[in-house]
């Protein structure tokens, strides 16, 4: 965040404003002990310091536990002030000298997420400082993690969305969906913390120290194993583009269209980032076909077509050796099926032809079709849809078509940029 957008500084000044305010409310409804306030904040403090990273450059930590910790054991104001005091670290860890904006915007959210979540926990009857009431605080922590778990990650993805021009909600579901159950847990150790601390003070630190570090390990390997499944992924879409350069970036669009189009279907989460991965990788069995062959400007012959099909099969060969991705085999051998049973490398018809295959189709077609290549340039929208619909019921699947226009109604879309035409290359390079 080295030069922010005036928007997202803008964004930041109001999280300020209200983060400040909110703190204000709660130091004069809810009273607060200084000591115990300042060491729930170091250990925050203590806690931002070991985050694990996540994409776009956003970080997860551990502190919530103690923020948890620190509400049951002391209320909503000592919580909220301690997660202020832990947002100091997050500017300092990642960079040499400290970068006020990004201070700012960190100390602020944390505040108001732990500010919000303290709300709720009162709201709904959570006793403070009750050791004798353990089961009549599982409910109110509860609600309190929802809300701070949807409170923290919208305003990060907010900040995201201002600062890198991204969607709002493809960074909410990349980066936070997958990270709901985990907070979860890590809220019951908070109130494990918690009902040691009322029995034990600060001693109990020691006792859940190395279980927190053991949830902390997990997370982070869990984190770090879908890191390296992404990475895996793009290193061979890179080795297609190369090969293939008149397709670049085709790969990632009909991910995104695919995925936008599972949602639209109705398809659980664990399905929607199977089809992402299937459309990463629905053109992988490229790299054994011929580069001539994938860079010939004008019609293929009968012998050349054949051998371009033959790329499903080569990509389900190549996908099946891959372990995490084995579920998405079907859908990168089938996207070239047609609902008619006209198509390859199986004839496969109707209902036969996977559904996650039935989804890369569409949204292979459209994207094609939108994109300028190198033999014709790019359909507009309505044109593309007006193809598509022409072929609905033989080659593509209506529902999946439908769920298709709905997804891009809903999110929108850009064409990718016109590429040079070879003959407007030829031209070109003749002076004409």
């Amino acid at each position: 965040m080295n030069a922010l957008p005036r928007r997202a500084r803008i964004y930041i000044a109001v999280l300020t404003a209200a983060a400040a305010g909110l703190l204000t409310a709660l130091v004069l409804h809810y009273p607060i002990s200084i000591g115990t306030t300042i060491a729930f904040g170091l250990l925050c403090l203590l806690a931002e310091e070991f985050p694990v990273p996540l994409i776009y450059g956003a970080h997860y930590s551990v502190s919530f536990v103690i923020t948890i910790a620190a509400l049951v054991a002391a209320g909503p104001s000592t919580a909220a002030l301690a997660a202020a005091f832990g947002g100091i670290a997050v500017s300092r860890s990642r960079t040499r000298k400290p970068r006020l904006p990004r201070q700012l915007f960190n100390t602020a959210q944390l505040a108001i997420t732990t500010g919000a979540a303290g709300l709720v926990y009162a709201a709904m009857g959570g006793p403070v400082h009750r050791g004798d009431g353990v089961f009549h605080v599982l409910l109110p922590v509860l609600f309190a993690t929802a809300v701070n778990f949807i409170v923290n990650t919208g305003l990060v993805s907010i900040m995201i969305m201002l600062a890198e021009g991204l969607p709002f909600r493809s960074v909410w579901r990349n980066q936070y969906l997958s990270l709901a159950l985990g907070h979860g847990a890590f809220a019951f150790l908070g109130v494990l913390l918690a009902i040691l601390y009322m029995q034990m003070h600060w001693a109990a630190v020691l006792f859940l120290l190395v279980p927190l570090l053991v949830a902390r390990h997990a997370f982070q390997t869990s984190v770090r194993m879908q890191g390296a499944y992404d990475q895996t992924v793009r290193s061979l879409i890179t080795a297609i583009e190369k090969k293939d350069t008149y397709t670049r970036g085709h790969a990632e669009r009909v991910a995104r269209l695919s995925e936008m189009t599972a949602r639209e279907h109705g398809l659980p989460s664990d399905r929607i980032k199977l089809v992402r991965f299937a459309a990463l990788m629905h053109d992988v069995g490229k790299l054994g076909v011929s580069t001539r062959v994938l860079q010939k400007p004008g019609k293929l012959t009968p012998e050349e077509y054949e051998h371009m099909k033959l790329h499903p099969i080569r990509g389900h060969e190549i996908v099946e050796e891959i372990d995490f991705l084995t579920e998405a085999v079907g859908a990168v051998r089938h996207h070239h099926e047609r609902m008619d049973g006209g198509g390859y490398p199986d004839g496969l018809a109707g209902e036969a032809i996977p559904l996650l295959a039935r989804i890369i189709m569409v949204s292979d077609a459209f994207d094609s079709m939108t994109s300028t290549r190198v033999y014709r340039k790019a359909k507009s929208f309505d044109e593309a849809f007006a193809e598509l619909h022409r072929c609905e019921g033989t080659q593509f699947d209506s529902a999946c078509l439908a769920a298709l226009e709905r997804a891009i109604a809903r999110n929108g879309w850009e064409a990718f940029p016109e590429l040079e035409l070879e003959e407007d290359r030829n031209a070109h390079a003749a002076g004409l």
